[in-house]
This record gives structure tokens, sequence and C-alpha cells, in this order.
């Protein structure tokens, strides 16, 4: 983080934006950069003023589902055909394509919210649902919804407590899972509550 930081503090604020965007894409396509580390950079620098903090989020937002996007595209236009390469089953063995298609199976489209909170199988479930044909605006509304927690959560963390940088970095690596855990907690508990609140408008006499 130290690296990317002291590069991006060289550039003007207009190419800090293409940079976070770009580093962002190439995070969406699988390659081995860790997305939370641009994202906490991206707020730490609009903590020190070098960048607006809710511009940076804006395009940090936009540049993680266009790579997600992109995943999912690949996946789409080209298949199996692109499973069955020798360089796609170097990162994406059999083993794990498996996998991935069991979580289809047993989750449905909602895999694609999850796995915004796993980052070894990120770029592998967005290339798979690509593949299985799910509709592009089911992918983009889950993916979408996803980022909408992520993202935020960490460009304004770091924003608002970029005096303690380290913590921030450490907590992010500790907590994509904390994070989705309480994501479905609140999720289950606005479904109980409409659950309750149909059951009582079924009792009422009419």
């Amino acid at each position: 983080m130290d690296w990317l930081l002291a590069q991006l503090t060289s550039l003007p604020p207009s190419a800090v934006y293409d940079t976070l965007a770009g580093v962002l894409l190439l995070c969406g396509l699988g390659l081995p950069i860790p997305e939370d580390v641009s994202l906490i950079s991206a707020g730490y620098l609009a903590h020190r003023g070098v960048v607006s903090v809710h511009t940076v989020f804006l395009v940090c937002f936009a540049a993680v589902l266009g790579g997600d996007c992109i995943a999912f595209t690949l996946g789409r236009l080209f298949g199996s055909r692109l499973l069955d390469s020798r360089l796609a089953q170097r990162f994406f063995r059999p083993r794990k394509q498996i996998r991935v298609r069991a979580y289809f199976r047993k989750f449905g489209s909602k895999v694609i919210f999850i796995a915004r909170f796993l980052p070894g199988l990120r770029f592998s479930i967005f290339l798979s649902a690509g593949t299985l044909r799910v509709r592009p605006s089911v992918f983009i509304t889950y993916d979408s919804l996803a980022a909408l927690v992520s993202v935020p959560a960490l460009v304004y963390l770091a924003f608002f407590f970029g005096e303690h940088i380290d913590h921030v970095v450490s907590w992010a690596r500790r907590s994509e899972y904390g994070i989705l855990v309480v994501v479905l907690l609140i999720a289950i508990w606005f479904a109980l509550k409409m659950l309750r609140k149909r059951r009582r408008e079924a009792v009422v006499p009419r």
C-alpha cells in the first residue's frame, strides 16, 4: 500500500482518478491486485486533500462495476471455449469451476452478491455467471447492491479515519466476511419483518 500511495501522491488529481480506475478494472479481471488496498488508498488520499472524496468514490464505484462487467461479458461471449483454454484452466481449475457451479445451484443468482466479499472467488463467479447465461440486468443489480456496501465502506472509512490508516487496513483485511454477515442479517431481519406484516394483514377481517 505504501508503494501505491507514493505513486499516486506524485500525480495530479486527474491522473490519480485515472490510475485508480485502471487498477480497479484490472482487479475485476482477476489480476492479483488487492481491491481493498486500492479503495482504502483512494479514501486516504481524499483524507489528505489530494482528491475529492465524493468524486473518488464515484470513480472507484464505476471502475469496480466496470471490471466486474468485463469478467461477466467475457464469460457470456466466449463461454465454455474460454473455460477450456489452457490459460483459464491454469487460474480457474476444473475443481474450482465445479465448486463455483455448485454455489450457483445452491444460491442461484444471489451468489453474485456474495461474491463481492469473496476475493479469491470473485472473478471466477462473475465469469461463471456469464457462461451460465445469467441475465445482464440480474447480474448488474446484484453486483451494484454489493458494491454499494463494499466500496463506500472502505473509501469513506479511510477518509474519516485516515490518521489511523494502519488500523483501517488491518480491519479491512479481517472484515470482508464480517460485512457480508452483517448484510445477510439485515436482509433476514427485513424478510422476517415483511413476513410478519403479511401474516398480520392475512388475519385482519375484511
